[in-house]
């Protein structure tokens, strides 16, 4: 791993919205706009717009594009690279679940609602709104470099894939019609035959009616309904306690890895639906690219938290959260041998509260900064007191006062990776 040198640039399109090449002159940038001869481009401040007629020289720009899971794009040109990013997409669930609320609660509050008999038909090319955001948001970002870079040729790391074959390398025609699950009706059933009734976690055999089907990686985190990321657990495993207290965590880490198919799922729908948004563009395979790729990941800029409450474990005398120590209880509507915890709360240490940042300060995680009390550069780690004392990665702390901001990731971590 090798740090790459950051250059800055600030991105520029002519009077009529063309893009013309980038520039490095940060101090020109400013007086342009000190001057009037040029103005932000829109709600953007790292693109500028000239008001006077300017020369509109270009150079050949190539925008390459890794669409698998998440989003990378890069435009190189002149050796040099003008634009890099990665879009670290969380999963649908959540919002698509909290719309559904929403519009379940706005039709109840109707008096009458008009009958609506023949608006469940699916359209020509219908996806799920999972992978249907996902295509949109790639088409969407493609076109949306096209507003302040001369890009002149689209390269897309993308090709079809087939995920049986991933499954087993060797298999043959009649087998892509029965698969893990032929002769079973349900998930459920082919897992109660896999498994043979017994409990995932303490290997007891329970009846039917006392098993639930658990994901190992929830859906909200990527998870899959495949049978290998399934298990079987009781009613008394299957509880809140277990879910915070780790025990799940382990039974994952111990369970077979299993093979990702959403990058696999996703490049084969774009493979075949990019020709109907881009008329020139060229492919190319993940192989071909693998020598040079930028990681990036997003901070942690969630701006409300819950803090749980804390209370003294009976048992041990241990300090633990209020989500540990629960009834067990998942569901209203039936009345189960849970294994109740609350019980063993003995007191309680701390107040749960939920934390909302409303301010927003100058140096965030992952700064280079210079820290002048000891003329050594430094990394943030975050900070402390409303902002007026930074904490570095070393662990030690200094006065905001006494550093010097060298480098600012505005939320994004950029390092170039190499193979060795």
């Amino acid at each position: 791993m090798s740090e790459i040198k950051k250059v800055d640039y600030i991105y520029v399109v002519d009077s009529n919205g063309t893009p013309l090449m980038p520039t490095s002159r940060l101090g020109m940038v400013r007086r342009w706009l000190k001057t009037g001869q040029a103005k932000w481009f829109g709600n953007s401040r790292n693109t500028i717009q000239f008001v006077r007629p300017v020369t509109t020289n270009t150079q050949e720009l190539t925008l390459g594009v890794d669409a698998g899971f998440h989003l990378g794009l890069s435009v190189v040109g002149n050796n040099r690279e003008y634009y890099v990013s990665e879009s670290l997409r969380k999963s649908e669930k959540d919002r698509i679940t909290s719309r559904r609320e929403l519009r379940r609660t706005r039709r109840n509050r109707l008096r009458y609602r008009k009958a609506r008999f023949n608006n469940r038909r699916r359209k020509d090319g219908w996806l799920a709104p999972s992978i249907q955001h996902r295509l949109d948001f790639t088409i969407k970002e493609i076109k949306r470099l096209y507003k302040f870079l001369p890009i002149t040729n689209l390269v897309v790391e993308v090709t079809p894939f087939d995920n049986q074959k991933l499954l087993n390398p060797d298999i043959q025609g009649w087998q892509y019609q029965k698969g893990k699950m032929y002769g079973f009706k349900t998930i459920k059933d082919y897992l109660l035959a896999r498994d043979n009734y017994r409990d995932a976690l303490d290997g007891k055999q329970y009846p039917a009616s006392q098993l639930r089907v658990h994901h190992l990686v929830q859906r909200k985190d990527g998870g899959s309904n495949q049978p290998d990321n399934l298990v079987l657990l009781s009613d008394i495993n299957h509880n809140q306690a277990n879910h915070n207290n780790g025990i799940l965590a382990k039974l994952r880490e111990n369970r077979q890895k299993t093979l990702d198919y959403r990058g696999a799922y996703f490049m084969s729908i774009l493979a075949t639906r990019l020709s109907n948004y881009f008329e020139h563009y060229t492919t190319t395979q993940g192989y071909l690219t693998a020598n040079l790729r930028q990681k990036l990941r997003n901070n942690n800029r969630v701006l409300q938290k819950f803090y749980d409450a804390k209370y003294i474990d009976s048992r041990d005398g241990k300090q633990k959260a209020g989500k540990e120590l629960s009834s067990g209880r998942t569901r209203r509507s039936q009345e189960l041998n849970y294994d109740n915890l609350r019980q063993l709360r003995k007191e309680k240490v701390k107040k749960g509260r939920v934390s909302i940042r409303r301010g927003h300060y100058q140096l965030r995680p992952h700064d280079v900064v210079l820290n002048t009390r000891t003329n050594r550069i430094e990394t943030v780690k975050g900070v402390q007191n409303s902002g007026t004392v930074i904490k570095f990665q070393t662990g030690k702390t200094c006065s905001i006062k006494s550093v010097v901001s060298l480098y600012h990731v505005n939320g994004i971590l950029e390092k170039k990776m190499k193979n060795i």
